[in-house]
């Protein structure tokens, strides 16, 4: 790796090259550094820069933050065009690929970007009193196998960093994400009730939908500016939300007379443990001037520039802030957190301390208070800004991908392309959330086909009297157990770094269940335009063995391939879907495929004493024998 033209900034806009870089090795991987100082502050939006320049570089991915809250992925060949706010950098070279991860430490956070000189490292502090600068701007390393190079260097990130990160595998998957869930959001947005959440937990017990979790969303809580006001539109309904405030820690006393105590107690009658959402901030401006809240916690609140009065940054006091906030749940029966709102040190807490100070700070106090009430089981969310990413010690799940969209076919690409992108980043880290979705929406089947692969929670926020059971079945077992993959769900090695809305070919969603795989194919081009491709036991990661049985879900074709094999497949549009079990052959030729009502029938199998493989519940199956398939219906 080159890099050059390295200077620091100050806040008047002066800039001097009284600046070094070093190149070191930590274990197996690079960091690189930056140090300099100036006499006067630094400019806390761009304190440093230089170049870096990988060379002999084909194409890459870049997966970038396009909003405050959420990244998605670039596809290039040319480093000038790279996007500002570049959290990762997957590139290929023509023997090997390399990954550049760029670092959040104490005080400086480095993003990448393309300039007319090339790739460019920026870092910055969002405070205006550092008058110098040492710090490590990214990690970077090559090799042959790009998702073994993720692993090491998200795993040596998290010992350099030293701040607790642990990565993915050192995090505990909860228990209640086993199960099939429902979220309150799209269904009742504000409006959101104790009386309609019992009427949709009535639909679930009539309709046999073995739901076993749910989210009470925005707004559960009271909001006086709620009161009296109308709205006609979403944007209409956005912009209050935007511009309200949490009164008191309680749940509306008109939306739910019960207290939310009350109505958690009856929603568990029927067997459904309960999560409640809540932003960092109390609410989206922050909490009631002169309410319940600020009186209680004067202590703990801090005016930000833009005159909210949100928790402060404070380990000390947004702990008790939070601590507070998640006694109230816990005591009301809450088994669960979501906590939204995430991405928003620069929004508010700019020019009070360097961001990676006050990230720690703050998600420190959050971790700390959701460890006590509710054991690290915490969704977060609108938080995948890196210094986010890099300071949640336990909390395992996270969410990858801006809002689900119901009835938007363009939304649909482009969620896929967020999540299962975002993954290679984030999911070193954490249990990947593909968000909510609708069972009777037009993308109904391939949201669930993809949810069905992705690894996480599977969950979904029908209306009132419109869930489908049928689509939700072969997800799950009856008592609601999801069939999970073993990670998060990643693209096809020969799809990581090609965009596949133009690429010409299929795209492929990979993952891992126990010694078998499932592959998921898609066509993300425009209508009418054919996806082709192959498909190949090759082409997931991690999988072991010579010979495999390849089971198409929806044809119920099969095939008999050899490890680097590849399958011709043709879809016809974007609604062309298909999903392939593969599972490996034992020396006879046998194996068992599994449940073929289920999406993910290897995860419909147990393991018995000697070996041998059973049903872990009675159904339609497949099984090959001597290379031939069966089914016994």
């Amino acid at each position: 790796m080159k890099t050059s033209g390295a200077y620091i900034k100050t806040a008047d806009g002066t800039s001097s090259e009284n600046v070094s870089l070093s190149d070191g090795v930590f274990n197996d991987v690079h960091v690189v550094r930056i140090s300099g100082a100036a006499k006067k502050a630094l400019d806390g939006e761009l304190a440093a820069s230089f170049i870096f320049e990988p060379e002999n570089v084909i194409d890459y991915m870049s997966d970038y933050r396009h909003s405050e809250f959420w990244c998605r992925p670039f596809f290039g060949d040319d480093l000038k065009l790279l996007p500002d706010n570049t959290q990762c950098l997957l590139y290929r070279k023509k023997d090997c690929y390399g990954v550049c991860l760029p670092l959040v430490s104490e005080n400086y956070k480095c993003v990448l970007c393309g300039t007319e000189r090339g790739g460019e490292a920026k870092l910055f502090s969002w405070c205006e009193d550092l008058c110098e600068i040492d710090a490590p701007a990214f990690v970077y390393a090559e090799g042959e196998d790009p998702y073994e190079l993720l692993r090491r260097v998200s795993r040596r990130t998290a010992e350099y960093l030293g701040t607790g990160l642990k990565t993915i595998g050192e995090r505990e998957y909860p228990k209640v994400f086993e199960y099939l869930g429902w979220c309150s959001w799209d269904a009742f947005e504000i409006r959101v009730s104790e009386e309609k959440l019992l009427k949709k937990c009535e639909e679930f017990k009539g309709k046999d939908i073995p739901v076993k979790w749910m989210i009470i969303d925005d707004m559960w809580g009271e909001v006086h500016e709620f009161y009296g006001a109308k709205y006609e539109t979403r944007e209409e309904m956005f912009a209050l939300m935007h511009s309200s405030t949490l009164y008191g820690f309680a749940a509306d006393p008109k939306r739910f007379p019960s207290g939310l105590k009350g109505a958690i107690e009856k929603i568990k009658n029927y067997g459904i443990k309960v999560g409640m959402w809540h932003p960092t901030t109390g609410y989206w401006s922050g909490v009631t001037k002169n309410g319940p809240i600020a009186k209680a916690q004067k202590d703990n609140l801090f005016t930000a520039e833009c005159g909210y009065l949100i928790p402060s940054y404070k380990e000390d006091k947004a702990y008790r802030f939070y601590s507070a906030f998640h006694d109230f749940l816990s005591d009301a029966g809450a088994d669960f957190v979501k906590v939204d709102n995430q991405s928003m040190t620069r929004r508010f807490y700019k020019k009070t301390d360097s961001v990676g100070f006050v990230s720690r700070s703050f998600h420190n106090a959050i971790e700390k208070s959701v460890k006590e009430h509710f054991g690290d089981v915490m969704i977060n969310c609108m938080g995948m800004a890196s210094e986010d990413m890099f300071n949640r010690t336990d909390s395992p799940v996270s969410r990858c991908s801006d809002d689900f969209q119901p009835e938007n076919r363009e939304w649909f690409s482009k969620h896929i392309l967020q999540c299962s992108y975002n993954s290679l980043v984030q999911g070193q880290f954490y249990h990947e959330d593909w968000d909510m979705w609708w069972t009777d929406d037009g993308q109904a089947l391939k949201n669930s086909l993809v949810r069905a692969v992705s690894g996480g929670p599977i969950y979904v926020s029908d209306k009132l009297n419109r869930s489908i059971r049928d689509i939700l079945m072969p997800l799950v077992l009856s008592d609601g157990r999801i069939l999970r993959c073993d990670r998060p769900a990643v693209p096809a090695r020969d799809c990581l770094t090609a965009d596949p809305r133009i690429a010409g070919r299929i795209f492929k969603l990979q993952n891992i269940c126990g010694d078998s795989g499932v592959i998921a194919a898609l066509n993300l081009q425009s209508d009418g335009i054919k996806g082709r491709g192959s498909v190949s036991p090759s082409d997931i990661e991690g999988i072991a063995g010579d010979e495999f049985a390849l089971y198409e879900h929806f044809s119920r074709k099969f095939h008999i391939l050899r490890r680097n094999e590849k399958l011709s497949v043709t879809l016809k549009d974007n609604d062309d879907f298909a999903l392939f079990t593969v599972v490996p052959l034992n020396k006879d030729g046998d194996c068992v495929i599994g449940r073929t009502d289920k999406f993910i029938s290897p995860k419909t199998l147990k393991t018995l004493p000697d070996g041998k493989k059973a049903l872990i519940e009675d159904g339609p199956y497949a099984y090959v024998k001597n290379r031939k398939i069966y089914f016994e219906e």
